[in-house]
């Protein structure tokens, strides 16, 4: 069984702005809604040993390192620089409405889910999905029955993309939630094991 799960709330999140590579810490709600997902993924391990692969960013890490906590036995998060969030270069750390006035019209014409592709000096969306395909290959290779990812928001979109074999525009890789557990199961499936937890 492999979980992707989606970092707690961080302060940048309630900013509205984008973190890209940048970090902000979690907040008091993001911290709340790890400890959530822990107690989803003890529910769905069942007694299985549990391995955890998290991006190396801090708000990923501490999302990990509570969700790690909360195992029995407590496991310790295995950093990943494939799972880390998508660089939007330049853009990093700027809300919309601010990306729009400092570069104007820079995402003109661009679809809705394309535009962080397109940062100056980001990362593309091919170099995006060739590093999350190898580490979703590093984690398939974990022996472990039920293995855990902590990612991004975008980056979640490109390992899901990837997992269904879908494009950028397919619905299946919309809206991860930030008290989300997603199943990657067999056949390029996705499973939700998420019910209603901490929110604003």
């Amino acid at each position: 069984m492999i979980l992707l799960l989606r970092h707690g709330q961080t302060e940048f999140n309630v900013a509205r702005r984008i973190q890209g590579q940048v970090d902000s810490p979690l907040t008091d709600l993001g911290r709340a809604q790890a400890a959530h997902m822990a107690a989803q993924v003890a529910g769905l391990s069942a007694g299985r040993a549990v391995s955890i692969w998290s991006s190396p960013l801090g708000r990923a890490m501490t999302t990990a390192q509570i969700i790690g906590a909360g195992q029995r036995p407590a496991v310790d998060p295995r950093p990943d620089p494939g799972l880390e969030e998508v660089s939007l270069g330049d853009w990093d750390g700027h809300s919309v409405e601010q990306i729009d006035r400092l570069w104007p019209g820079a995402r003109a014409g661009l679809p809705p889910e394309h535009w962080y592709f397109h940062g100056p000096g980001g990362e593309r969306l091919p170099a995006v999905l060739d590093r999350v395909q190898a580490a979703l290959a590093r984690v398939a290779a974990d022996p472990a029955p039920v293995r855990i990812i902590v990612s991004h928001g975008i980056a979640g979109r490109a390992i899901r993309m990837v997992h269904c074999g879908v494009a950028l525009e397919d619905a299946a890789i919309h809206g991860l939630q930030q008290d989300a557990v997603l199943e990657l199961a067999a056949g390029g499936r996705l499973i939700h094991h998420t019910p209603a937890g901490p929110r604003t």
